[in-house]
């Protein structure tokens, strides 16, 4: 059995972690995640799987929370066999209704163009906050798995098309709509909504890609363009086909 739920389950089967899969919904959505794809494709190695969905960047580094305790917990028992740890996190910080909307400007109806949308100093404050946390999880990684490297990646381009798979959603769209953001009635690229979003993702990926800069055990993966428009579960989250692409574009080299 290579895939395990909690350092517990691990030490029970007498077993050391090669790699670590720790953060949000795209490790631990109960429909489809990357983490089963991983499985698939480092077979013969054991995973140790950590997180929940919904999870925000700033829970993944609170020592209040369960999370972080098993995380370090898992970095320090397994330091020695510990070869990779696949880290997704920053998506909920930016997707949702108050979240999303908190990084585009009140009233978007006059932009002419898709950056124009986006509250500049609101989402450097909200990205300077989400890559203090992902660099403190590199730095913890390396402080005492010092063999292990980090993966980051950058997500995809979603679809604004207000689909939900479970829960409350109002990810992407609701908050457009709400911000006024031009709709052109083209959900493909590219349309006006769709590179609002490729906009706020390939900035995420300038920022990841900074952090893995200065984090020499860390490498970025730029992720966004894999996942195919008829490979979206919903306006969040790939299906299976789509994490299936995703792992074996994060697990390359």
């Amino acid at each position: 059995m290579p895939r395990f739920m909690s350092p517990g389950e691990l030490a029970n089967e007498l077993a050391s972690a090669n790699l670590l899969c720790y953060g949000d919904s795209w490790m631990m959505h109960p429909f489809a995640n990357l983490t089963p794809e991983l499985e698939n494709i480092h077979r013969g190695e054991n995973i140790l799987i950590l997180g929940d969905s919904g999870l925000e960047a700033a829970e993944l580094v609170n020592r209040d929370l369960r999370h972080l305790p098993m995380f370090e917990q898992s970095l320090t028992d397994n330091q020695g066999t510990l070869r990779r740890v696949y880290l997704s996190a920053g998506g909920n910080d930016f997707a949702g209704f108050d979240d999303f909307a908190s990084i585009l400007v009140p009233d978007a109806s006059a932009a002419a163009f898709p950056a124009a949308c986006f509250d500049i100093p609101a989402l450097t404050r909200l990205f300077t906050q989400i890559f203090a946390d992902i660099d403190t999880l590199c730095k913890l990684v390396a402080a005492r798995a010092p063999n292990a490297e980090v993966r980051l990646h950058n997500y995809d381009y979603a679809i604004p098309n207000g689909k939900t798979k479970i829960g409350g959603g109002k990810w992407l769209k609701v908050p457009m709509d709400a911000c006024h953001v031009p709709d052109d009635g083209n959900l493909q690229r590219p349309g006006f909504r769709r590179e609002v979003v490729a906009t706020l993702i390939d900035t995420f990926g300038h920022w990841q890609e900074n952090t893995a800069r200065n984090n020499p055990n860390a490498k970025f993966i730029r992720t966004a363009g894999t996942i195919a428009d008829d490979c979206w579960m919903d306006e969040l989250h790939p299906s299976g086909r789509g994490f299936k692409a995703l792992a074996r574009r994060l697990a390359a080299n």
